[in-house]
């Protein structure tokens, strides 16, 4: 790594005092019991998330073990802690993996040329069906893919563009809201012969006026109806009827842009794709009025402040959770497992970001890429793994995990030693019930009852 020459220097986050953190250890029993013995019909997870929640409370705790780095001049020790890398719900480990995915694809997969950003909204009726069936969500990325795919080929030529979609399950106000966000180049890649074998080629397209992507969201929106009713999951009345709407409920979004050559447009592009569900900033917990208040995004110079009990914060943010063996980040057209142009996009962008790099050392450096010193540094701009007294990083010694060597080494450095203690729940399962208690195929999604945007589908003469 060799030295660092930077002025600022690494602090470790106190998790311990945040909000989300300490919001968890107060009600999550309490969130458990009213999960096992719902006293509503409102929608709720399913029952193993509490087991994810736990295993967020061990993320960045001493105690749960640490990874001991040391300066080689000094002699200064400094304790990396483990995360828990819970995805979709610990916004830190959220957020290292939505680096991890920026710096893959602007590394190693992109090329210098234009990107554009599509956002793809399907009606709340198909909303409510992605999120009780979780295999329509690639359904749906992949018609958006193909159909602008299309749309490229047609004012391009042949080839394919390089596509990234990002399935996202949350809205601005802490909803359950899938939709799709992709980030496509603003053009197709080709084979042409070269002097030495095939290259590749690059052929722009101009940017996409409004009544072009009105007729992208038109044959979207057809294109979609009819893969659901193939799939079963509507039937042909309803196809009509939703055909009939005047407002149809979807709607394509492509005016964020990155230019050729700005990369770090295309960072942030990637990166505002790939985020966490919640912001740790947003959040405020008053435990004394047992409420919560999560403030949202301003848009418009408008913000919106939501204020709930905390149980109901957990089931909102835990219906927020993807599904486990779900992949939420997608390749398709010449980033695709099985296209012909994918080895040579990858060369391109690493000649592209790597020239000054030997070509033997390519794969360690990738790997290093990937590292969370080097996540936290690409974000933050300081690499945490220096000695704050001789700027020289620091290499790592030992991982501890055996408790007593953990207790001893906390206690003469005088940090903390306790387990996170977790408050028991205040009330008591009910003694008699109409029914048994529910387990994870119970916990289905009942569009009667659900009170925020985003899952409700709309009535048979409502549009969506």
């Amino acid at each position: 790594m060799g030295e660092w020459s930077g002025g600022f220097h690494y602090r470790p986050r106190e998790r311990v005092k945040g909000p989300l953190f300490r919001v968890v250890l107060d009600h999550l029993e309490e969130f458990a019991m009213q999960l096992a013995w719902p006293r509503d019909s409102k929608p709720r997870p399913q029952l193993r998330v509490i087991e994810r929640f736990r295993k967020y409370v061990e993320c960045g705790i001493h105690r749960f073990g640490v990874a001991r780095y040391r300066c080689p001049k000094c002699g200064d020790d400094v304790f990396v802690l483990f995360s828990c890398k819970i995805r979709g719900l610990c916004p830190s480990c959220d957020a290292k993996r939505a680096t991890v995915t920026m710096a893959n694809a602007v590394d190693r997969l992109l090329p210098e040329q234009g990107y554009r950003q599509w956002v793809l909204v399907v009606p709340k009726r198909l909303r409510f069906l992605m999120d009780i069936h979780s295999e329509l969500a690639g359904e749906v990325a992949t018609i958006l893919a193909r159909g602008v795919e299309l749309f490229l080929e047609r004012r391009c030529g042949k080839g394919a563009p390089a596509n990234i979609s990002f399935v996202q399950r949350f809205g601005n106000r802490l909803n359950l809201h899938q939709h799709i966000h992709a980030v496509i180049s603003d053009g197709v890649f080709f084979k042409e012969p070269g002097l030495f074998g095939d290259v590749l080629g690059f052929k722009p397209a101009a940017h996409p006026t409004e009544a072009e992507v009105l007729a992208l969201t038109e044959s979207l929106r057809r294109k979609a109806l009819r893969r659901f009713r193939k799939l079963g999951y509507l039937s042909v009345f309803e196809v009509e009827k939703m055909l009939s709407w005047p407002h149809s409920g979807f709607s394509v979004h492509a005016l964020a842009y990155a230019p050729p050559g700005d990369r770090e447009g295309l960072q942030q592009l990637l990166y505002y794709c790939g985020r966490p569900a919640l912001s740790v900033k947003s959040v405020s917990y008053y435990a004394k009025q047992n409420r919560v208040v999560y403030r949202t995004e301003p848009r418009g110079g408008e913000s919106w402040s939501l204020s709930m009990e905390p149980v109901e914060f957990l089931r909102k943010w835990a219906l927020l959770v993807p599904p486990p063996r779900k992949n939420l980040v997608r390749y398709y057209g010449a980033l695709g497992p099985n296209s012909p142009l994918r080895e040579l996009l990858v060369d391109a962008a690493s000649r592209g970001t790597a020239r000054a790099r030997l070509r033997e050392k390519k794969e360690a450096a990738c790997a290093e890429l990937r590292s969370w010193a080097a996540c936290l540094a690409r974000v933050f701009e300081v690499f945490p793994l220096v000695c704050p007294k001789c700027s020289v990083a620091m290499v790592p010694v030992a991982v501890i995990m055996n408790d007593r060597e953990l207790v001893r080494l906390l206690t003469y450095l005088d940090l903390p030693t306790e387990f996170p203690r977790m408050l028991p729940a205040r009330s008591r399962p009910p003694e008699v019930y109409d029914c048994a208690p529910p387990g994870d195929d119970g916990c289905q999604i009942d569009p009667n009852v659900d009170l925020y945007e985003g899952i409700n589908p709309p009535g048979s003469d409502e549009p969506a």
